[in-house]
């Protein structure tokens, strides 16, 4: 999944990425930049590499990618949905995200 999201967003096909947003992920994300999820996802600056490790918490996953990149998920009645991608962990701090809701 998370696997497909870079793809989708590297290859500029914006509904396929986000498809696999959550619902309020999506919402922010045309907030942020004012216009449709599917035009705003392919300007965001994704290059994270395929997914190296994954951890699960009950309803929540973090997935940590290649270069270093990691995404989260939370479970929903519909499965598994980004809720946060390009984040760069901050120690301590909440990570830094491209997108998230």
């Amino acid at each position: 999944m998370v696997d497909g999201f870079y793809a989708a967003v590297r290859d500029h096909h914006g509904d396929r990425a986000c498809a696999l947003l959550s619902p309020d992920t999506r919402k922010a994300l045309e907030q942020q930049e004012s216009r449709s999820c599917d035009k705003a996802v392919e300007e965001v600056d994704l290059d994270g590499g395929r997914a190296r490790r994954v951890e699960v918490f009950s309803t929540d996953a973090a997935v940590e990618l290649a270069r270093g990149d990691m995404v989260f998920l939370g479970d929903s009645p519909s499965g598994w949905q980004i809720s946060a991608a390009g984040c760069q962990p901050q120690g301590d701090k909440p990570a830094d995200c491209e997108v998230q809701d």
